[in-house]
């Protein structure tokens, strides 16, 4: 916050309250359009992100602030969402949640496969476990490339 109040000192020192933080010109609010081609478009080109549109920084707000533990009411205020429902569409999972995902399934199949079973349950947990262990191999494939 600090930052934003010495940018409105420095460029805005008659500004009110109820004034944008980001005006653009005459005093409305900056345009959309101007701003994704000024900054961040170049900054997503220094990146390696090709192209990239408004909507997909929605979905990452949201995904990061899921992977750092954010509650979902707070990331639902965010972004103005008025379910959770319509916010867990915004949010994804990383990398590293994926991974656990696998490996507890993983480990539950391997639990189950240890204890005596029926013939039906042996055929079962075996077809299972290789599409958990699949799975997991693609997962890791995927978020290693």
């Amino acid at each position: 916050m600090e930052i934003l109040h010495q940018y409105k000192e420095q460029h805005f020192p008659e500004a009110q309250p109820e004034d944008w933080v980001f005006p653009g010109e005459r005093g409305q609010p900056m345009e959309l359009g101007w701003f994704m081609k000024k900054y961040v478009r170049p900054l997503a080109e220094k990146l390696g992100i090709p192209q990239i549109h408004w909507h997909a920084l929605r979905h990452l707000n949201s995904s990061i602030m899921l992977d750092e533990g954010v509650d979902v009411k707070t990331r639902m205020d965010r972004l103005g969402h008025v379910s959770d429902r319509v916010n867990m569409i915004y949010s994804h999972a990383g990398d590293a949640a994926q991974r656990a995902a696998s490996e507890l399934v993983w480990q539950k199949l391997k639990k189950a496969a240890a204890q005596p079973q029926t013939e039906t349950e042996v055929v079962s947990l075996k077809v299972a476990g290789e599409v958990a262990e699949c799975s997991r191999k693609v997962v890791s494939d995927v978020l290693t490339y």
